[in-house]
């Protein structure tokens, strides 16, 4: 058994979402219950072969068996949620690809060009178009007109964002301005799994200040409380505030989502060429969730690996075995020239309760 499935394919029933180490990047991989097999769904991606990122191609090369449903995710079309898609898709063949309907200017668009490949070749009935709804499992297809009921497997989820009327006005505007918007354009989206107590992850991509104050918050209030948040923009502090020096901090957002557990997509801020995460994001953030439930993939180099079960149970492991396995290495053989440290333990013992098979370095159950 190759070292992806070993780590990454659940027991029967059970939801796992895989926050990999992508360094400067993002890439979510959800393995979801669908009956007694299972569907994958990959939201982002990346390859940061500087900061020693998980290289997908290989790690979904080991994992995905022909005839397997590949359902692909993008949130907004930048490099670091988006470069290297069509190499992967050549690998193991993508089902469906959903994404946000921005399209940047032509000095931008090189991964979307990548998009665009993997669609024309899979076919414009198996595209997707994401926009805000109030309704559960509701996407669009590629028209962006004729709405869909598209199930994944035994989970729902709902998009938040972007709404409709943010779409066509931004489809509007000069390569620019449209380009210089695509934060207030990404795709936002809850997934929800358990039965006795259904718990929730939040996707939230690069979505910033603007999008949450006057496209999402007010609109969607109900529909935002989640257990597990995937911090926006890598721990960036465009979540909160406009840039650096703007004093009207936005927290009503993180306030309605009431999330118990926070995942950061960033390497160490010593190796984001932005500063990932930012120190002021990260205070605000500790004034809204627990220190000890908030994760920086970065900081050890590992996944973060969160588990579901039918009855809404939450299992979190910690694992940096899928770094050590398929991460970038330079010619030295280190990732990244760094040296990968192990993480400090948090609770519980290195087996999980649910399979009870070793996995990672620690795990915490909530």
């Amino acid at each position: 058994m190759t070292k992806a499935k070993q780590i990454l394919i659940p027991p029967v029933g059970v939801l796992r979402t895989a926050f990999l180490y992508t360094g400067q990047g993002e890439a979510t991989l959800m393995i979801v219950p669908n009956g007694q097999k299972f569907i994958y769904v990959l939201i982002d991606m990346n390859n940061d072969k500087k900061n020693g990122g998980i290289n997908i191609k290989a790690l979904m090369s080991d994992l995905i068996d022909e005839g397997d449903k590949v359902i692909f995710v993008n949130t907004h079309p930048h490099d670091d949620h988006l470069k290297g898609i069509k190499e992967v898709h050549d690998e193991i063949s993508i089902t469906e690809v959903w994404h946000s309907g921005h399209k940047p200017g032509k000095d931008h668009d090189e991964a979307f060009q990548e998009m665009m490949e993997v669609i024309k070749d899979i076919g414009k009935n198996n595209e997707y178009v994401l926009f805000g709804t109030n309704d559960e499992n509701k996407v669009r297809k590629n028209d962006k007109v004729t709405e869909v009921i598209k199930k994944i497997g035994d989970i729902d989820f709902i998009v938040l964002s972007p709404a409709e009327y943010v779409s066509d006005e931004i489809a509007d505007e000069d390569p620019d301005t449209r380009y210089s918007r695509i934060h207030e354009h990404c795709a936002v989206i809850k997934f929800s799994y358990g039965g006795r107590e259904v718990k929730s992850i939040l996707i939230t991509g690069d979505s910033d200040k603007t999008a949450w104050v006057e496209h999402i918050t007010d609109y969607h209030k109900e529909r935002l409380p989640s257990d597990i948040l995937s911090a926006s923009h890598h721990g960036s502090r465009t979540f909160f505030k406009e840039n650096s020096d703007d004093e009207d901090i936005y927290e009503k957002h993180i306030e309605e989502i009431n999330p118990l557990h926070l995942i950061i997509s960033a390497p160490k801020q010593s190796e984001s060429k932005h500063g990932h995460p930012h120190d002021d994001a990260i205070n605000l953030y500790e004034k809204h969730i627990d220190k000890e439930n908030i994760y920086h993939l970065g900081k050890n180099r590992e996944c973060v690996i969160v588990d579901i079960s039918k009855e809404g149970e939450i299992e979190i492991k910690f694992d940096q075995d899928l770094v050590k396995e398929y991460g970038f290495k330079n010619d030295d053989g280190d990732n990244g020239g760094q040296n990968v440290k192990k993480s400090v333990p948090y609770i519980g013992s290195r087996t999980s309760r649910i399979d009870n098979q070793p996995m990672g370095n620690n795990e915490l159950v909530v």
